[in-house]
């Protein structure tokens, strides 16, 4: 049903009882639609119930714990029903223990959640069982219902067991029920009102972004913001359209921020010859200003740094293999006035691919995917380099094509699981 729109309500949005009233009715105010409500706790409830229970208890049965810390969630699903009703709008709270519940999981690990307000990654799969009851119970819902409201955060396990989904997880929860209902739209009503491009809470002058797309969204999260937990990005697929928005008059039109879906796993060479200088030494994280010492010295020749490579012992610096004996020239005096560093090398030939994708946001056994076929053509890889979204494979240029294509393969074939699973 492509006319379904869901909203995810955050929990920094419901503070008191009218927050729900509030809400509802603004969600109605010209809305055609029928819509799904996915709700988190109420500000600070979530966070309150885990340490209710570990004070009672610091090692608590996992399922009691799991089904406890969840009534956050299922407490405003309820409040929400019921303020849809008061409105006169025929609305339904679907709970964990109605027959009408549609998301069961897989969950591999059975790890406490944590006491902190934070984005938690779970290891899960989406079981068959789900898509067969929404089609079964959900969908038939909505002929009589405007409006269906699901607690974020919960999902049941095989053997039909409450099980969550982290903190931070009613992100998960909505993205997971817009996918399974094959929704055109989430909405995640937020405080900000979009994706700002500074922290509010460090700079006053922070402003809306009009539109990303989600590899720049899934950047943004995956790298501190509370805006979207990261993971739950890695579940999109049909999903053609987010909005962050914030609940005013104009939630319902073009406000707010919209993320725009790139599902596709990109595999891009460049095109450049790269040449690698390696400083060697000691200390080199407790060592002040040593970058920008060597970005300084660079940037008056006009010299770009493409990738940089920090360790205790090591820099590494990729640049145009075109500048790299002017860059080595200009560079190694540091050697004679830094105690730290000890010798500086050159390193010329090096070509790169990037591997960019949402699904490699905390994705366990991707570099293994990555490496194995390369290595089973007996190609050296000089270094790996990964960042949120972004895999950078360095090799030799002459196995640059040969790199390329064995990628494209693995990650672009439309057969592949890995790109066309759920």
């Amino acid at each position: 049903m492509k006319s379904i729109k869901v909203y995810k309500i955050g929990g920094s949005v419901l503070q008191t009882a009218t927050d729900f009233q509030r809400i509802a009715s603004v969600l109605m105010r010209g809305n055609r639609s029928r819509i799904c409500v996915v709700t988190s706790a109420m500000k600070g409830k979530t966070s309150e119930l885990v340490d209710t229970y570990l004070t009672v208890s610091s090692t608590p049965d996992f399922y009691e714990f799991e089904r406890f810390v969840g009534m956050g969630e299922i407490m405003s699903a309820q409040m929400f029903a019921a303020a849809f009703n008061a409105l006169r709008v025929r609305a339904s709270a679907i709970m964990p223990w109605k027959r009408e519940w549609p998301l069961y999981i897989s969950l591999k690990g059975f790890s406490t959640l944590s006491r902190d307000k934070m984005n938690e990654k779970r290891d899960f799969r989406v079981l068959k069982k789900s898509h067969a009851a929404i089609r079964k119970h959900i969908l038939p819902l909505f002929k009589t219902h405007r409006a269906i409201v699901f607690p974020g955060f919960i999902a049941l396990d095989s053997k039909g067991r409450t099980v969550t989904l982290g903190r931070g997880g009613s992100d998960i929860s909505a993205l997971l029920f817009s996918e399974l209902l094959g929704a055109r739209e989430l909405v995640l009503i937020k405080e900000t009102g979009g994706v700002l491009d500074l922290d509010p809470s460090l700079h006053k002058k922070a402003t809306k972004i009009s539109t990303l797309n989600t590899e720049e969204l899934g950047l943004i999260a995956s790298s501190g913001s509370q805006v979207l937990h990261p993971i739950s990005l890695k579940h999109q697929n049909t999903l053609r359209c987010i909005k962050v928005t914030a609940l005013d008059d104009d939630m319902h039109k073009h406000s707010g921020t919209r993320i725009i879906h790139k599902k596709k796993v990109v595999v891009q060479r460049s095109m450049l010859v790269y040449a690698v200088l390696t400083f060697i030494g000691s200390r080199i994280p407790e060592t002040p200003g040593l970058l920008k010492r060597i970005s300084s010295i660079l940037a008056r020749k006009d010299i770009s740094i493409y990738s940089i490579t920090v360790s205790e012992n090591l820099i590494a610096l990729y640049i145009d293999q075109l500048h790299g004996r002017e860059a080595y020239r200009i560079l190694s005096p540091l050697v004679k006035q830094q105690k730290e560093l000890k010798l500086l090398n050159l390193k010329n030939g090096i070509g790169k691919i990037l591997l960019r994708s949402l699904k490699f946001i905390h994705e366990p056994g991707v570099i293994k995917k990555i490496v194995t076929p390369i290595a089973k053509y007996h190609i050296n890889i000089w270094e790996i380099l990964t960042a949120h979204t972004d895999v950078m494979i360095f090799v030799e240029y002459g196995d640059v094509d040969r790199t390329h294509t064995i990628l494209k393969r693995v990650f672009e074939t439309r057969k592949n699981r890995y790109t066309s699973r759920k």
